[in-house]
């Protein structure tokens, strides 16, 4: 389970990195592996942050008290649960007016965070959605399975075709590709340079395959996939 502590006091954050390192002695068999990265800084995290399940939040020193965070967070679509860290003497009014957003008190309890750790991680364990990162030159993609068309080598990059009509680069080879995917079934490799979610298949022969988004995928003239009916 990867876990980002944001926290703009260094003293708190280590606290809370401490407190961590602790739950997953506790609560790594249940929960798996806790993969705690923490920032001190809001642009660091806003990054790459799509790869945590878990955000904890303690931010007291702007003037909004970590309300631009969460708006940056829920705006980016992140699949983690985002928990605000509350101080003892600082009011929040904005906590109850925010959908999903967890709270936990400080000074911070094992027993409370540990169930807070629990019940994110089997909320996000029922809502999961398979995805596979992809790397261009300049960014990170987290794409969900099922939105992949196909994807095809070229001169050394790699083509991800999408079922909203964009198209993902990634410097690579297929096989690379295929390794991180063929663990699903509906993902084959039909060709030395081409693999394709059977699920986006709208019909076929022994010489193409139809997708989707209107592309014909031509077959190799000897193929060692049977088309599907």
């Amino acid at each position: 389970m990867y876990i980002a502590v944001l926290a703009d006091n260094i003293a708190d954050r280590k606290q809370t990195e401490r407190l961590l390192g602790r739950a997953n002695d506790v609560l790594s068999n249940e929960t798996g592996t806790l993969y705690i990265d923490s920032y001190g800084d809001s642009q660091s995290l806003m990054r790459a942050p799509m790869k945590y399940e878990l955000f904890f939040l303690d931010i007291y020193e702007t003037e909004d008290h970590g309300r631009s965070v969460i708006d940056a967070l829920k705006s980016a679509n992140v699949p983690g649960k985002i928990a605000l860290i509350l101080p003892e003497d600082i009011p929040f009014s904005y906590q109850n007016v925010i959908e999903g957003l967890l709270t936990i008190q400080k000074p911070l309890i094992a027993a409370t965070l540990h169930q807070l750790i629990k019940d994110a991680h089997k909320e996000q364990m029922q809502t999961i959605v398979p995805k596979v990162e992809i790397r261009s030159e300049n960014e990170t993609y987290y794409v969900p399975l099922e939105q992949i068309i196909y994807a095809q080598e070229i001169n050394h990059f790699v083509y991800v075709h999408l079922d909203n009509g964009s198209t993902l680069t990634m410097l690579g080879e297929i096989r690379d590709f295929y390794r991180w995917v063929n663990n699903h079934k509906e993902f084959v490799l039909i060709k030395k340079d081409t693999v394709l979610n059977l699920n986006h298949v709208i019909s076929s022969s022994k010489k193409e395959y139809h997708m989707s988004n209107g592309e014909v995928i031509t077959l190799p003239r000897f193929s060692f996939l049977k088309p599907q009916q």
